[in-house]
């Protein structure tokens, strides 16, 4: 896993088309009231814990571009703290686009995607983040998790 390699896909894709604060504003129908905690994400390092505990479950309104932007944060936060509540949000998401939108990227994105997903994976032990709920991402990175894996 190569941690540099993350970060400059995410650079690469950056700043998102749509971010955290625009997709919460499509979460509430254009609705700002709940959007108040502003952001200026032009670059990987401009994301903050605080930026992803605040905007944690609206990831589905992202573009795949945006979530490969969003990766390197997320997976730099969750190994430090083992815990991030937007987590299954972001897989949930990367899983429904995956298997359609990965293959279309040049192949050293897709391996700094791959790397991506596994440092994830390799962050936290299963329950931290609901893998068994991403089919997709396990093929991807070749890994299995069921409901009995997690006892």
């Amino acid at each position: 896993m190569n941690q540099k390699r993350v970060f400059n896909l995410s650079s690469k894709y950056g700043p998102p088309r749509i971010d955290l604060r625009m997709a919460e504003i499509m979460d509430s129908y254009g609705d700002e009231s709940q959007a108040t905690h502003k952001i200026n994400h032009r670059i990987p390092d401009d994301v903050s814990r605080a930026d992803l505990d605040f905007y944690g479950w609206i990831y589905p309104y992202l573009n795949f571009e945006d979530l490969l932007f969003y990766l390197y944060p997320i997976a730099l936060e969750f190994e430090r703290t083992k815990s991030l509540d937007c987590i299954d949000s972001f897989l949930y998401s990367l899983d429904r686009l995956i298997s359609t939108e990965s293959p279309k990227l040049p192949t050293e994105d897709q391996q700094a995607l791959l790397d991506g997903l596994r440092w994830i994976w390799n962050s936290a032990p299963l329950g931290y983040a609901d893998w068994v709920q991403c089919p997709n991402l396990q093929i991807a990175i070749g890994v299995s998790v069921t409901w009995d894996d997690l006892g």
